[in-house]
């Protein structure tokens, strides 16, 4: 989706963080969910120590998104190369073969095929081997849960899929339909989150959750850090405006959290989901209080290069003209010195 001085310009900006990045596109061919990997000409994921593979960058509804015939979304379907898919990351561990997926969405069999050889010390046995070793899931919106159906008996038929969510998102999942059935024949096995304390999954390998205001109709909703054996990530697709979680219960008076989380990361995905008000014709954006890009970018004008560089934005709507990589908003973006997120990138931890 990024055109060679698009992308050579990501990487050099990258080198200011030093985590290992490589603009990796997986394979699509019909064969088994482990193939053999395919990366883009001399790059390769890391061999030696866990990475982050990006799956998707949308908003619940993809890019293009259903019903829309607006410029984006007609680009989209016209070429291939501007798709989006909906937010997601898998999170490889080539030491020994595990991974685990952030998210499960709608776009969940695409994803799947993105996700084809990694890591490529990846070994499956069986007719229906595990899919991901674990599921970490943000909230109970569609887009970052509505794949989990694929995962019943009607599809793939999954068994005990190790499943990290909130107390009261696990709640929702045993007490409502369709999901339920879910639980009930152990295609997932729930864990309950507890906000601050680590889920280790390898002795230098641990995901944190951390509490976010959004609109939390079914569940909380939960940012991650991935804390690796060299770098941290953080995985943030939804949250209201900044000034909501500045202001939220146990925050300091006058505190910028989102700058102390920057402060402690070195690579930070947010939510960028709108990229100014008055975006969505017809409809009052005060209903969905994303964090605008503009307002982000003012916001973290003020910071040093070197922490703007972490940030990428993500989550993007179909209504984003930064989803647009060569659009005059993207380039916005990046002379603000901050990224929009492409899809197939690694993250060396």
């Amino acid at each position: 989706m990024m055109g060679g001085m698009a992308r050579l310009a990501l990487v050099l900006a990258l080198s200011v963080l030093a985590p290992t990045v490589a603009a990796c596109r997986a394979a699509r061919a019909p064969s088994a969910p482990d193939a053999s990997p395919a990366t883009s000409p001399g790059m390769s994921a890391p061999r030696d120590r866990p990475y982050v593979l990006v799956l998707g960058t949308a908003q619940d509804g993809g890019l293009p998104q259903l019903g829309c015939d607006e410029p984006s979304c007609a680009a989209a379907r016209a070429d291939p190369a501007r798709r989006r898919l909906v937010t997601s990351l898998l999170l490889c561990d080539p030491r020994d073969g595990r991974r685990w997926l952030f998210d499960c969405t709608p776009d969940l069999a695409e994803q799947l095929e993105r996700a084809r050889g990694h890591p490529s010390t990846r070994h499956v046995e069986g007719p229906r081997p595990a899919l991901f070793d674990g599921l970490f899931l943000t909230h109970a919106h569609v887009g970052h849960y509505g794949g989990l159906i694929e995962l019943g008996r009607e599809v793939y038929g999954a068994t005990r899929v190790p499943t990290w969510v909130t107390p009261r998102f696990a709640r929702f999942l045993r007490e409502n339909g369709p999901w339920s059935q879910l639980v009930a024949e152990e295609r997932l096995e729930l864990h309950e989150l507890a906000e601050g304390e680590p889920v280790a999954l390898a002795p230098d390998l641990a995901v944190v959750a951390f509490r976010v205001p959004h609109r939390d109709e079914f569940s909380d909703t939960v940012g991650f850090e991935i804390r690796g054996p060299r770098r941290t990530l953080v995985y943030l697709p939804d949250i209201d405006k900044w000034e909501a979680w500045d202001a939220s219960e146990g925050a300091p008076a006058g505190a910028r959290r989102i700058e102390a989380l920057l402060a402690r990361c070195d690579v930070a995905l947010l939510d960028g989901c709108f990229f100014a008000d008055g975006e969505i014709p017809g409809r009052s954006m005060r209903d969905i209080p994303h964090p605008f890009i503009a307002e982000s970018i003012a916001r973290f004008a003020p910071l040093p290069a070197a922490e703007r560089a972490k940030v990428f934005f993500t989550h993007l709507n179909h209504t984003n003209p930064a989803a647009d990589p060569h659009g005059a908003a993207a380039r916005r973006v990046r002379d603000a010195g901050l990224h929009v997120l492409e899809e197939g990138l690694v993250f060396g931890l």
